[in-house]
């Protein structure tokens, strides 16, 4: 080899230093949880406890996970199915279901449908759903080319791994090295709840504001403060369109219906009440009970006394507080079953 050769490759080698060493950098620090998404702490304590890209962490998370726990009951939906927890979901399901939060942040039906597809064709069944569908949930599209909301790759078949990790390294760019190297909290976290980040239970992938709930059972003066009220806003009663007359709607929701049949799945949709969000429109909800099932379907979203009380979200997004969550959701199967009149949103045949 040449003098002028060997000086070449040098020269180039030195010139691509500072690349390697920043892509070196961006993999080591990973600073969205897309490289090392699970794991623990040196303390043993969950390292994410939230993370960036829900809906990325939630399918790492059964693939970390599976072989071991062998998940058949799913929570599906956007951050507002998280607080729907696993503990209140149990007293209705067989005593051996292994359950999974498989939520993602400002999830849609197609996140819905492609994450239902990757558990079957990962060998899952699902033996058990919670579909929590948000009124706004119907007229979302994907929005994969934001780093918090773009589908894991295992799940869409429309991106592979290098389409998805330089959406993440070109987000690193601009964000720039210096945010990413102050301290071990994430660049970017929606889970954030007033200045709270949640824990995180990682075999199940359930968050819990453990000092929020405390709070607000025992002083909930001294979390919903003036100040902190003053930021809550409220939505029009209904949405505007809703997806009366979206055949392409109307067609996601028959798919999350053959996925279910298929599986065989025992399975409730809940439609929850936000203070921030529409209310589902009535032809909407006639829909939805058509295609689930009068009996699979529960609409929440216009509830008396839930729509207008700041004091029953944690949030100015509506995320409404876990011990409510449990209340709905206790109301939405004893009204199915028809078991307990004594439930405050139960009604008799003769009081309808």
């Amino acid at each position: 080899m040449n003098e002028s050769i060997k000086k070449f490759i040098l020269k180039s080698l030195l010139a691509a230093m500072p690349v390697l060493l920043f892509i070196a950098f961006y993999a080591w620090r990973d600073p969205f949880h897309v490289i090392h998404p699970v794991g623990t702490d040196i303390n043993g304590r969950d390292s994410v406890m939230a993370g960036n890209n829900a809906g990325f962490l939630s399918v790492e998370t059964y693939l970390a996970h599976n072989d071991e726990r062998h998940y058949d009951s799913f929570i599906f939906g956007s951050s507002m199915s998280q607080n729907y927890k696993a503990s209140y979901w149990k007293p209705y399901l067989d005593s051996t279901a292994s359950f999974l939060h498989f939520d993602a942040s400002s999830e849609t039906l197609d996140g819905i449908i492609n994450k239902m597809n990757f558990l079957n064709n990962h060998g899952s069944t699902i033996k058990n759903a919670l579909i929590i569908i948000e009124s706004v949930m119907l007229t979302k599209a994907p929005r994969d080319k934001d780093i918090l909301y773009v589908q894991h790759p295992a799940t869409t078949g429309a991106h592979d791994w290098l389409d998805f990790h330089m959406l993440y390294f070109n987000a690193f760019r601009h964000l720039g090295i210096k945010k990413c190297l102050i301290g071990n909290d994430n660049v970017i976290n929606e889970d954030v709840v007033d200045g709270h980040r949640p824990d995180r239970i990682e075999p199940i992938n359930e968050l819990y504001y453990g000092y929020i709930d405390s709070l607000i059972a025992t002083a909930p003066a001294k979390y919903f403060t003036p100040k902190r009220l003053a930021t809550r806003v409220h939505a029009p009663n209904y949405t505007p369109t809703g997806f009366s007359g979206s055949e392409d709607v109307e067609k996601k929701l028959l798919a999350i219906k053959q996925v279910l049949d298929k599986n065989k799945t025992n399975y409730i949709v809940l439609v929850p009440p936000c203070n921030a969000k529409p209310h589902l429109h009535p032809h909407d909800l006639w829909l939805m009970k058509t295609i689930f099932g009068q009996d699979k379907v529960h609409d929440f979203s216009s509830m008396p006394g839930y729509t207008r009380n700041e004091y029953l979200y944690y949030d100015k997004q509506g995320h409404l507080i876990s011990a409510r969550c449990k209340i709905l959701l206790d109301s939405a199967y004893h009204e199915q079953n028809k078991k307990s009149p004594k439930n405050p949103f139960y009604k008799t045949k003769s009081s309808r």
